[in-house]
């Protein structure tokens, strides 16, 4: 094994710099259908990552994005790490759809960013909690082309509350990742 840089052997740390408290549930203003995102966060290997952070942002059950307001903290926002499995936990209001400013319908979704060890920039993708057929029409389903499925969470058949979205990486089966 070659020589390590600073970075393999003094961290990451997200799981102390970046702990936002009781980040895995978001807060919203209103109610609406309770729901779990839950999942695994593979690296290149399909070796499941326990150091790695899940961070959403998402609309509201209407299908509006919350705006600042005087919360203690920011509506629709989680922060989750994985344990020691890979695994996350999210639990949150169902999405509502939304409209873009140009007309375009976009399916139920919530944004979604990565951090993980390896990796020089945090990677940014969507997550869609509806059925494939609800997501067609939608414009990031279309960019995302053959690789659209990797964005469609699979609802538990048992607890209907319940979705499930593994992330992967790299390799076979990589999650489409948008790029800024």
């Amino acid at each position: 094994m070659g020589n390590r840089t600073p970075s393999q052997t003094i961290g990451p740390f997200f799981h102390v710099g970046l702990k936002w408290e009781d980040g895995e549930k978001v807060q919203f203003a209103g109610t609406g259908e309770r729901v779990v995102l839950t999942g695994c966060v593979y690296d290149g290997g399909g070796t499941a990552i326990a150091d790695a952070l899940v961070e959403t942002w998402q609309a509201d059950p209407s299908g509006k994005v919350p705006g600042a307001g005087a919360a203690v903290r920011a509506y629709g926002y989680s922060r989750a790490m994985t344990g020691s499995d890979g695994r996350y936990t999210i639990e949150t209001l169902m999405p509502g759809a939304c409209t873009g400013a140009g007309g375009e319908k976009y399916a139920p979704q919530i944004n979604v960013t990565i951090f993980a060890r390896g990796l020089l920039k945090a990677v940014r993708t969507r997550v869609f909690l509806a059925a494939a057929d609800a997501t067609r029409d939608d414009p990031l389903a279309r960019a995302a082309g053959a690789r659209a499925g990797t964005l469609i969470a699979s609802q538990d058949a048992k607890d209907r509350s319940v979705w499930r979205w593994d992330v992967r990486l790299q390799g076979k089966d990589e999650t489409a990742f948008i790029d800024f």
